[in-house]
């Protein structure tokens, strides 16, 4: 059910997404759809899923999915594994993260359960940038918080969407120009 309201809510957006029309996709009855709640609380949901894999709010450094990442032994690898991560991650959720988004700016319970799930993210991306810098990788004329910040905007699905999206990139062409994004962003210069 939580995936096919994802497909609905990315599709069609959350207004016009009914319960009656989750329940067509999941070959579930109304009344089994409304058991789960309200239709904000499968939107949450769903993103979550299609996001973090699950519904749990889980650090991305307990999460499997981040292993690749956390076993790069060199900057250059962590930049290529984050900018797989992310893609793979974007590719699946970014239109039902504009559906978010949209019905945020509409229902202030929406906006809290998006701000909720932003801050996540950003708490995600703080972690991993602390991790980056005990491991003695980051750039030295930066604090953490401002590399966090500038990586957690970088890494926005709404990024994702205006490069592919808008102006047509490949999900190639979007995790090499991101794998060098966060180089520059994180890591000093290399000497030339």
């Amino acid at each position: 059910m939580i995936d096919a309201a994802a497909e609905l809510f990315a599709a069609h957006g959350y207004a016009r997404t009914t319960l009656a029309r989750i329940a067509e996709a999941a070959q579930v009855s109304v009344e089994t759809v409304q058991a789960q709640g309200p239709k904000r609380s499968l939107l949450g949901a769903a993103v979550r899923m299609r996001t973090f894999g699950r519904e749990a709010d889980e650090s991305i450094l307990d999460v499997p999915e981040s292993g690749a990442l956390l076993r790069q032994d060199r900057p250059d690898g962590f930049a290529r594994a984050a900018a797989r991560l992310v893609g793979e991650i974007n590719a699946r959720s970014s239109g039902l993260m504009r559906a978010f988004a949209s019905a945020a700016a509409d229902d202030p319970d929406i906006e809290a359960e998006w701000s909720e799930v932003l801050g996540l993210v950003h708490g995600n991306v703080r972690d991993l940038v602390a991790l980056l810098g005990s491991r003695g990788w980051l750039r030295s004329d930066a604090g953490t918080d401002e590399l966090a910040a500038g990586l957690w905007i970088m890494i926005d699905g709404e990024v994702f969407e205006k490069l592919t999206r808008r102006l047509g990139w490949s999900a190639q062409h979007y995790e090499d120009w991101l794998a060098r994004s966060i180089g520059d962003l994180l890591f000093p210069a290399r000497p030339a």
